[in-house]
């Protein structure tokens, strides 16, 4: 059990969501996971979030989990944990959030390239604490197969007290001051990353240079809008990987990957992968200054919608 038991809210009932919650409760936390459709009611009708060990596996485990339909906001929440997707912020969520108390902390594990100053400037930046997941995470008949990384990427969050109660909880996180530098820097990489995955997943085999080009190209020119806009790339090796680097490195990073079959065959890749990599696209479109800088992401994006 933990020294000083937390009230969390989780919005979001995905993979993610569900995997904060069982390593939160599992840790002694008060945990409860607002969520819709399907998923909530699974949940409900569970009493939980089933997991297992990994997708072939028979034996299902169950963490107790209070779901509810809606966020409760007279309620004395340390914490409101989101996991839902930039696109998925509307106005309603952001009445929803204010309406919390004023001593609730509200922290953003998502992706974006804008501007972090639209969600302090409603909600306070007092409150408001960004990080991003390193996680595989996904329901397998209606059970979840999950593993937060311990290496490499590792989940990042702006504060360290947040830090040390996750990690309290078996999830590897790191401290990171800079979350908007870091956030610009991982949605262009993901743009071209994740462009090409969805790529080779529609055409069921690698791509060719040519699409490999323009899924590298698009990232690189993400990563000079970062530098444009006043922020740094975040972590370094993707300054040199994307930046200082000759293009021909990335282009050819993203054609070998498309030809590994666990690459392309990823179950998020469709359709989840390719609707995160357009609300990206579209992200960084409106953070441009002109239409010159995002020549090429403009280009990648028509090829999808």
């Amino acid at each position: 059990m933990v020294a000083e038991k937390k009230k969390i809210a989780i919005i979001g009932a995905g993979p993610v969501g569900c995997a904060f919650a069982v390593h939160l409760v599992k840790a002694g936390h008060d945990v409860t996971i607002v969520g819709r459709g399907q998923r909530l009611a699974n949940l409900e009708e569970n009493g939980g979030v089933q997991t297992k060990k990994s997708e072939k596996a028979t034996e299902i485990s169950k963490t107790p989990v209070k779901a509810v339909g809606s966020l409760d906001t007279s309620q004395l929440w340390d914490l409101i944990l989101l996991t839902v997707t930039e696109h998925q912020f509307d106005e309603p969520l952001f009445a929803t959030l204010k309406a919390c108390p004023k001593t609730t902390e509200i922290l953003f594990m998502f992706s974006t390239f804008a501007s972090l100053e639209e969600y302090f400037d409603v909600l306070g930046k007092e409150r408001c604490i960004m990080g991003f997941p390193a996680i595989t995470a996904c329901f397998y008949d209606r059970a979840l197969v999950h593993k937060f990384l311990s290496f490499g990427q590792i989940t990042i969050i702006s504060s360290p007290k947040w830090r040390s109660i996750f990690s309290s909880a078996e999830i590897v996180c790191v401290h990171e001051p800079d979350m908007q530098s870091w956030l610009r820097t991982h949605a262009a990489i993901v743009v071209g990353f994740q462009s090409a995955a969805v790529a080779a997943a529609k055409r069921k085999s690698g791509v060719t240079w040519a699409e490999a080009q323009l899924s590298a190209g698009a990232a690189r020119e993400g990563l000079a809008l970062v530098k444009k806009l006043g922020n740094n790339i975040t972590p370094k090796f993707i300054y040199y990987l994307g930046v200082a680097g000759p293009s021909f490195v990335l282009t050819g990073l993203f054609w070998v990957l498309t030809r590994i079959p666990a690459f392309r065959n990823n179950p998020q890749v469709l359709p989840n992968w390719e609707r995160e990599m357009l609300g990206l696209a579209e992200s960084i479109l409106e953070a441009a200054p002109s239409d010159e800088d995002v020549r090429l992401i403009r280009q990648l994006k028509s090829k999808y919608v």
